[in-house]
């Protein structure tokens, strides 16, 4: 079960993931595609409904072509 600080974390991520994305002019599904992980997961990780593992992170870093400390950055 996600606490609500949890929570809180998780949207601010998702928006800067959003703000990122947008920024390189992907659609969730392309960086879906280029990041190779699962259907609507860009969605879900954008509203904060899910809590990504590191190897999701890094595959997502990668496929912004940005570094991993970066996602982080916000």
């Amino acid at each position: 079960m996600i606490n609500n600080r949890d929570k809180d974390v998780l949207k601010v991520f998702g928006v800067h993931l959003r703000q990122l994305r947008k920024e390189r002019n992907l659609s969730q599904w392309q960086l879906e595609v280029a990041a190779e992980i699962s259907k609507n997961q860009v969605g879900n990780i954008e509203r904060g409904e899910v809590n990504i593992t590191l190897t999701t992170a890094t595959a997502i870093a990668k496929a912004l072509n940005i570094p991993l400390k970066d996602l982080f950055d916000y």
